[in-house]
């Protein structure tokens, strides 16, 4: 009786020893999850005075988020638009942009068509002097624009592609002037249209 329960044993241990090494095959050839990540550089808003860098990573199969940071100098379209007296005294002042914003891929990660919601901050500055440059005022112009928009993944090869978009939102703008009492905040309906550069890090198929 012992005897059998041995060998009863012992069977299961070979069993066991086969099992084991299959199933940890069958773990071992499970696809890995697609993942999409990609450096950017923005060009369209260069007619509102910013240049920004951006990067962009995916946390589910269809879904990624993006953030940029950016340089400003002058808002030229807006410029072009008004009635704006060039004055000599007034100096422009380098000032911070931000974005980040969601993404949703409805056919491929990373490719073909996507939508966004996006949240962007900007700050125009400029230094105003007056008697001769012994007096600084400090002007700015502040918007925020929170905004939601469709794009396109152009690639041109595997690595590299176009980023297009078309977004809609409003702005929040806050500007503060020489002769100014106080801030003078408005909202404004904002549309735009997006081009960025783009270099895919992750591999196109993993």
């Amino acid at each position: 009786m012992k005897l059998s329960k041995e060998m009863s044993v012992r069977k299961l241990g070979i069993v066991l020893l086969m099992i084991i090494p299959t199933f940890l095959f069958a773990q071992s050839r499970k696809p890995k999850p697609q993942r999409f990540t990609a450096t950017k550089l923005s060009v369209a808003p260069i007619f509102v005075g910013e240049i920004a860098g951006l990067y962009e990573q995916s946390f589910t199969k269809k879904t990624s988020f993006e953030f940029g940071l950016g340089l400003l100098t002058d808002n030229y379209i807006q410029n072009a638009l008004q009635e704006v007296l060039v004055v000599n005294a007034r100096r422009v002042v380098p000032g911070p942009s931000a974005s980040i914003g969601l993404r949703y891929y409805p056919m491929s990660l990373g490719e073909n068509i996507y939508f966004s919601a996006e949240y962007k901050y900007r700050l125009y500055r400029k230094n105003f002097s007056q008697d001769g440059g012994t007096l600084i005022t400090k002007e700015y112009y502040q918007r925020m624009i929170p905004r939601v928009g469709f794009g396109y993944n152009f690639y041109l090869d595997k690595r590299f592609f176009i980023d297009f978009s078309a977004n809609l939102g409003f702005a929040l703008d806050k500007k503060f002037q020489v002769g100014d009492q106080e801030p003078i905040k408005n909202i404004k309906l904002n549309a735009g249209i997006g081009l960025k550069f783009s270099y895919r890090i992750s591999k196109a198929k993993e």
